[in-house]
């Protein structure tokens, strides 16, 4: 019996979930497995910050679709969920419409803005590829325009950045910027003084989910980079050139050229439509069974942000981070094969969460990892490493060796300016053409040498016992030297 299985999203959990049942049903024809993306690349979400200030290359936080699911029994498929029709079994896209036998809903998430007027038109969002490139190239033209012009209060507004949410993201954002503007202030002759980069939230701390220790020294590594912290503080509206926020139940108006909003999210578009149908709580998560099946629907899967569930003996629902993704996306794939061969057991989701990692620009960052019931923090530079351990880990799931080359040479062998936790120790320093009058030198050696093997008749006989005792008596010379300088 053909039975057709479909995975809408190509996040980190509906990728993962996808390879996983292509390992898992290798052997079975009987089985399809297709994955929709409106996108033909899997994004990094967690990096995007490093792009839109310009710290790595844009394409160092894309994988090709086609690449990770080659070899692999999976069809990839380009296209704009707009519905399901969970009765007939049936998804409706902008280009076609595709049937099912069991759903994996993994569509991701998207900014929410909690009914901040002027929020979703006049900020600029970090949650897509194209979120990322877009405030890239607004940096740096805000820098280019206020490199030339005269009025000082212009020149104050194109150069002020505020930074909405101090959660993972803002965090991030906030100080991958500030690391960022010196860099655009040398390069633009302009005074760092003129350039102002606030974080707010309503929060009373940043990043909350941290221990109280960790979130202190993120807020004074913030502090010390030149970021204003205004945190207690909500936002009441955002214009084309301001941002009005509240405090003390009274709204102020500040200059704002740039808002970066990072201040939540909520579930993408077709799964917040699929809420509609299915029992769900606030921003568009999907209620689960154990098994992580729709409570309304057994053939419906829901992973990664758009679950919602609570494991036994816990509080709290699993939270909407990456580990979750990977763990979701095992217990899915197992329990699909279950329902569809009747072999092995069904899986109850336990997720066991390894801690929490923030970074504060290229160089600093702060962890608490470990056991459930045995964390420890790290310092900066374990920290740090403890995140690129972590993405290359990732990659190995998901794309093989090749991609993790391409990270360590984005984060490592080709960073400019030291924006990395070893600094520029990995880093070609100097221009690669200076080593030009060396190469052609080495070159011009290995020419002559090449002739003059032909000219003494290697190509006819092998010289190999005359040649290397003429290397051993040149090796003999250099100690004879040396030993002689030693003895005077």
């Amino acid at each position: 019996m053909k039975n057709n299985i479909l995975v809408i999203g190509a996040g980190y959990a509906g990728i993962l979930t996808a390879k996983k049942l292509a390992k898992k049903f290798k052997k079975n024809n009987d089985v399809t497995i297709t994955i929709i993306d409106k996108n033909p690349f899997h994004t990094m979400l967690t990096e995007l910050h490093e792009v839109a200030a310009n710290r790595v290359d844009e394409d160092s936080i894309k994988i090709s679709l086609k690449k990770v699911f080659a070899g692999r029994k999976v069809n990839v498929v380009m296209d704009t969920v707009k519905s399901i029709d969970f009765n007939k079994q049936n998804v409706i896209g902008d280009n076609n419409q595709y049937s099912y036998d069991y759903i994996v809903i993994a569509a991701g998430s998207k900014p929410t803005f909690f009914g901040v007027p002027g929020a979703e038109e006049f900020t600029h969002k970090l949650w897509s590829y194209d979120d990322a490139v877009k405030l890239k190239h607004h940096i740096h033209n805000a820098f280019r325009m206020a490199a030339t012009e005269t009025n000082i209060e212009k020149k104050k507004r194109l150069l002020s950045f505020y930074v909405v949410g101090a959660g993972f993201t803002g965090v991030e954002m906030a100080g991958e910027l500030a690391e960022y503007v010196p860099l655009l202030c040398e390069k633009y002759e302009i005074d760092r003084e003129y350039v102002e980069i606030v974080n707010v939230d309503v929060l009373q701390r940043a990043v909350p989910i941290l221990p109280e220790k960790l979130s202190a020294k993120v807020e004074k590594r913030l502090q010390k980079m030149g970021v204003k912290l205004m945190l207690n503080t909500g936002v009441c509206g955002v214009g084309a050139d301001f941002i009005e926020v509240k405090k003390d139940n009274a709204c102020v108006r500040y200059t704002a050229g740039t808002v970066i909003w990072t201040a939540g999210i909520e579930g993408s578009d077709i799964t917040n439509e699929a809420a509609k149908s299915l029992e769900s709580v606030n921003r568009g998560r999907i209620k689960t069974d154990s098994y992580l099946r729709s409570l309304d629907n057994d053939h419906v899967y829901v992973v990664g942000d758009n679950m919602f569930y609570i494991p036994e003996g816990e509080e709290r629902p699993v939270p909407q981070m990456v580990e979750n993704c990977e763990h979701s996306a095992a217990t899915c794939a197992n329990n699909i094969y279950c329902a569809i061969t009747g072999k092995g057991e069904m899986e109850v989701y336990k997720p066991s969460f390894h801690g929490v990692m923030v970074c504060v620009g290229g160089r600093y960052g702060v962890a608490r990892v470990g056991l459930p019931n045995h964390m420890f923090n790290l310092p900066s530079f374990f920290a740090m490493f403890a995140k690129h351990f972590i993405n290359i880990i990732y990659f190995i799931q998901v794309l093989g060796w090749n991609k993790i080359f391409s990270y360590v040479r984005h984060e490592f062998f080709t960073i400019r300016n030291c924006r990395s936790f070893v600094g520029g120790h990995f880093s070609n320093r100097t221009p690669s053409f200076l080593l030009v009058a060396l190469r052609v030198w080495l070159g011009a050696v290995w020419l002559f040498e090449g002739i003059m093997k032909i000219t003494e008749g290697w190509l006819s006989s092998p010289k190999l016992t005359g040649f290397f005792g003429g290397a051993d008596s040149w090796y003999n010379s250099i100690l004879k030297v040396a030993n002689d300088t030693g003895s005077s």
